[in-house]
């Protein structure tokens, strides 16, 4: 390899041998407009594209005769890649999310966690990502596995990372998010998982949403029944986990600016009992500001 770079830098040098003298041509080499250049030696000056290095990792990923560490391999190397915008476009232009998104459905666990982690990657902030991630059926394959109470652990996580990626600032993706009862799916993993950082992340998923869209946002709220499944959460681990505490009630605190008569009068009873404990454990000025504590405490007692 090394020769042959040598001969390629030699052959193609436009230094002349003397002032307006023309430097002629090896006798054994071709007009330049004819000659092959060995695609390798181009690769080691220049390096490869993204979009060739994208390829070669779906393809690798794609070989079932590819060892599932080369292909976790190739999907750290396509997760980096995918971090930067234009890769994350690149991906439809290449018609590269089909492919993607097949790989949802390995056996293999640690090839699932990848999969979502690369497409929650893609689509952060980027509305063409979303659009093409949703389009494809990423959204709902998504939603799927955080119901599927079989469905390991740490791959839900990564499906709420992808989920939560696809409609954040995104109006058509939360439109289709409550078309493909993403309500509901979360609700059911409120419901089942004990993984306090997977709740921390759905429930601070919801104030980010109320945010974004908070008349849609606190009817589903109300209506798929997560403001009751969150006080339950509130009343089991409020007293053991100060972050969690603190995103529910946020989260409440959001829900009540935007919608005052969304809770029912037993949630807000029941609400409103929880408070005084949570306030004295963990101080009027460190869970919420004092102000705060007063504006949710007026707003359950209306």
């Amino acid at each position: 390899m090394d020769k042959q770079l040598l001969k390629w830098a030699i052959t193609n040098s436009n230094t002349d041998t003397a002032e307006g003298e023309q430097q002629q041509p090896a006798p054994d080499v071709k007009e330049r407009g004819q000659r092959r250049i060995d695609p390798e030696i181009i690769d080691a000056i220049l390096g490869k594209s993204d979009a060739v290095r994208m390829k070669e990792a779906i393809a690798s990923i794609s070989d079932p005769n590819e060892t599932v560490e080369n292909k976790e391999i190739a999907f750290d190397n396509l997760e980096m890649l995918v971090e930067q915008i234009d890769n994350a476009n690149d991906i439809e232009k290449m018609n590269l999310w089909p492919k993607l998104i097949s790989f949802l459905s390995f056996a293999e666990t640690s090839l699932r966690i990848q999969a979502l982690w690369v497409c929650g990657t893609a689509v952060q902030n980027n509305i063409k990502a979303q659009k093409a991630f949703i389009d494809h059926g990423g959204l709902r394959i998504a939603l799927e596995m955080l119901k599927n109470t079989n469905e390991d652990g740490e791959v839900k996580s990564k499906a709420l990372y992808a989920v939560s990626g696809s409609i954040k600032h995104y109006t058509p993706g939360l439109v289709q998010f409550e078309k493909e009862g993403g309500y509901e799916s979360l609700l059911t993993l409120l419901q089942t998982s004990d993984n306090l950082p997977t709740l921390r992340k759905t429930v601070f998923l919801f104030n980010t949403l109320l945010l974004q869209n908070p008349e849609i946002v606190a009817k589903n709220i109300e209506e798929k029944g997560l403001s009751r499944q969150m006080i339950k959460i509130l009343e089991q681990y409020g007293e053991q986990d100060e972050d969690l505490t603190h995103k529910i009630l946020v989260t409440f605190l959001t829900l009540l600016r935007n919608s005052p008569k969304s809770l029912s009068p037993e949630e807000t009873s029941e609400l409103k009992h929880s408070l005084p404990e949570l306030k004295k454990k963990y101080g009027s000025d460190v869970m919420l500001s004092g102000g705060e504590w007063d504006e949710l405490e007026k707003n359950l007692s209306n």
